[in-house]
């Protein structure tokens, strides 16, 4: 009996994971290093803004990894991608009618 073993990964997908892992790093940091060259006033801004970089880049890497598990993964990484997209738009629609006081 011969099995047809196939891995479930490529090559091509490996290297493509790879390099979406390291751009998202150079995205990240140099996101959060902004904070250096242009400090935000208040510590309070600050800890908002690390925060917002740090659980963009858990949702990000979140997707990319789960987007390279097989199809199944393909799919709920494209219809949450749908969805915050549409979201997005919503809130910009919500927010230009409802605008924040200051």
């Amino acid at each position: 009996m011969e099995t047809n073993f196939q891995p479930s990964h490529t090559k091509k997908d490996v290297s493509m994971r790879r390099l979406l892992n390291i751009l998202g790093l150079f995205i990240f940091a140099g996101t959060a290093l902004t904070n250096i060259t242009t400090p935000l006033p208040s510590t309070e801004d600050t800890k908002q803004f690390l925060y917002c970089i740090v659980g963009s880049a858990f949702i990000y890497y979140l997707l990319v990894n789960i987007y390279f598990t097989g199809q199944i993964g393909r799919k709920v990484v494209l219809t949450t991608l749908f969805l915050l997209g549409c979201f997005s738009i919503f809130m910009a629609i919500y927010l230009a009618i409802n605008p924040v006081s200051h």
